[in-house]
């Protein structure tokens, strides 16, 4: 999953939230994290990678690779993980109380009040983050494609994520009613996993 449904995810905190979303921007193991971060950001980012293994492994998610081109599919992990992100902003009032802008803003704030647990890569991602409102935009088509354009700058082999949007754009409804199947489990899995740990 991207960026929104690890913060959708995690507890109702700033370290939890922080620490779900530093899924994306840290390496290195459990153990070398806790020498930087506090207890509650570790086990956000312990989160997240569980989170992580269980979606790419999830038969529902592999399936709905085959709504990608083939000359795509090697990047479905990232282009499907936009697409979801695009129908949980979509459908964000099944999924929580708290309307999309305003909990944006909390997630905002909660990042500027913690410099400190900024690995590089967020602190030098937010500021863009936060000006162009990445979070919000998943909820069009045209920032869905903004999204996946950014997105294929990232590497030499990268420029196909792009295209990711004619797929979005010619199987909308199976992608949306993938997303709907799968989430229950999601969070059937997320919530057993914060009992565990």
């Amino acid at each position: 999953m991207n960026y929104l449904a690890h913060l959708l995810l995690a507890d109702d905190s700033d370290a939890s939230r922080i620490g779900n979303l530093l899924g994306d921007f840290t390496k290195g193991t459990i153990a070398s994290l806790a020498e930087i971060y506090p207890s509650e950001v570790v086990r956000g980012i312990k989160m997240h990678r569980a989170v992580d293994r269980f979606t790419d492994s999830h038969p529902l998610f592999k399936n709905t690779r085959q709504l990608l081109a083939p000359e795509r599919r090697r990047f479905s992990g990232i282009i499907i993980d936009i697409i979801f992100d695009h129908f949980l902003s979509v459908h964000w009032v099944e999924y929580h109380h708290q309307p999309l802008e305003s909990f944006v803003q909390d997630i905002y704030r909660a990042i500027d009040d913690h410099p400190e647990w900024q690995a590089g890569r967020l602190a030098k991602t937010f500021p863009m983050m936060r000006h162009e409102n990445w979070l919000q935009t998943y909820t069009t088509i045209d920032g869905i494609a903004l999204t996946l354009e950014r997105v294929s700058h990232r590497g030499k082999r990268t420029a196909p994520i792009a295209e990711g949007i004619i797929d979005l754009q010619e199987n909308h409804a199976d992608f949306e009613a993938n997303f709907h199947a799968f989430m229950p489990s999601l969070l059937e899995f997320t919530n057993s996993w914060k009992k565990e740990h």
